[in-house]
């Protein structure tokens, strides 16, 4: 039998009765979007997806207007902000000041608004590169580019290192840096990045010191913790990749090990074994 003091009507009420609280399953998404900078809405159905509710139709991803009332939630908190960015497109989502301090995140608050649209697309290829590596292999540890520029110190107090869009760690420990590569780059910038990928601090302090030709000789054995560097674009930056690839591989400039190192993958993500054979004949062509 129960006691008179716990009956309902005799029950102290919740301090935080009638407020609207943070789930796991809130906290889980809101933490990946505050990492990635942002995500679009049906980006975001894929990340809830993890934590399907009660009635999901699905098991890895939640419909848009479950997405939809989510995020109405989390703005009527004052967690984020939703905006349309381009015409018949999803809208974007970003955590707001409030939420990177309710989440206790050490980032600066970026105002996603003030953005060019290539780096929207930036995003997005990101996000969509993240989510395709977790949902292959769920136990991988992913570190994104904004925690990464948080490291960063000036190497001899004048340039930073270039860093990957995101540093994947596979079960096995396998360290890859991955670069979504969307625009073409001057050949002599595409060769630095991936020297300074592939050699790390010491290549970059050299080149600092004494120049490129003399660091390329003198950074020869060093390595830096990046096991492979994948590098994922559209057609015609692949071939720009690779052809800089075999250019500082019969320069003499980087060794047989470390072309083997630099990876050229389909962005659109190949995902049809149609297209999935036909990246991996690309890639033995190549």
């Amino acid at each position: 039998m129960r006691s008179p003091s716990s009956h309902p009507k005799n029950r102290t009420p919740r301090r935080d009765a009638g407020k609207t609280r943070l789930t796991p399953r809130d906290i889980f998404a809101l933490t990946w979007m505050a990492h990635q900078y942002a995500l679009r809405l049906d980006q975001l159905q894929w990340v809830l997806g993890r934590y399907p509710g009660h009635g999901a139709r699905h098991s890895n991803w939640v419909s848009e207007s479950a997405a939809r009332d989510v995020v109405k939630r989390w703005e009527q908190m004052g967690y984020v902000h939703a905006r349309g960015i381009r015409d018949k497109e999803p809208f974007w989502i970003w955590v707001s000041r409030k939420g990177l301090k309710k989440l206790g995140l050490p980032y600066t608050y970026s105002d996603l608004e003030e953005s060019g649209l290539d780096a929207f697309t930036h995003l997005y290829a990101i996000n969509d590169i993240r989510l395709e590596l977790e949902a292959d292999q769920p136990n991988v540890h992913w570190t994104s580019e904004r925690t990464l520029r948080r490291g960063q110190v000036r190497i001899k107090e004048k340039a930073f290192l270039h860093r990957p869009d995101g540093v994947v760690v596979f079960p096995d420990t396998q360290t890859v840096a991955i670069e979504a590569e969307l625009s073409a780059k001057k050949p002599w910038e595409l060769d630095e990045n991936l020297l300074e990928l592939l050699r790390g601090e010491e290549y970059l302090s050299r080149k600092l010191d004494l120049g490129r030709e003399t660091a390329q000789t003198l950074t020869r054995w060093d390595r830096s913790p990046y096991e492979e560097i994948w590098y994922y674009a559209p057609k015609t930056i692949r071939k720009q990749v690779r052809r800089a690839r075999a250019r500082l591989l019969a320069d003499g400039v980087i060794s047989e090990e470390e072309a083997q190192r630099i990876c050229v993958w389909w962005y659109p993500l190949a995902l049809t074994d149609e297209e999935l054979t036909q990246e991996e004949r690309e890639n033995d062509e190549g």
